[in-house]
């Protein structure tokens, strides 16, 4: 059961079609989110009928921004905007198929001032996609 459906996502996040990459939220706490993404043919990063490895970082990014979106609705404010500063240790495994679900899972590492440190992975179908360390600037 998700927590925010693809029809409320834009509430949470502050990226817009074409380039939204979260469809759901399934869970969040202050330490963690875990959301999903259905992989169109029609997307702006799908080519030959998978996610490209762009889409797939992206993802983990705005999976992240999904969690600081969540937290601040539940404070009644909107979403903040935030920038990747650094991308570490990137491994992706497969590029998922259209028609298939990825599920990301964001880790919160550490969060100073306006610098949230995460681990990311990612699977399809119960295998691993992609996992790194992100560096995300919240603007204020």
């Amino acid at each position: 059961m998700a927590l925010v459906s693809r029809e409320n996502i834009l509430e949470y996040i502050p990226q817009r079609e074409p380039i939204c990459l979260v469809h759901t939220i399934y869970e969040c706490t202050p330490e963690s989110v875990k959301t999903g993404f259905n992989v169109e043919e029609n997307h702006l990063l799908v080519n030959n009928g998978h996610l490209t490895e762009a889409g797939i970082t992206e993802n983990m990014a705005q999976s992240s921004a999904a969690h600081a979106g969540f937290l601040s609705r539940q404070q009644n404010l909107p979403p903040k905007v935030g920038f990747i500063g650094n991308i570490k240790d990137l491994v992706i495994h497969q590029l998922p198929s259209v028609n298939s679900e990825v599920i990301t899972e964001i880790k919160i590492k550490a969060f100073v001032m306006n610098v949230t440190l995460v681990t990311a992975s990612s699977t399809c179908n119960g295998e691993p996609v992609a996992e790194c360390e992100m560096k995300i600037f919240l603007q204020e």
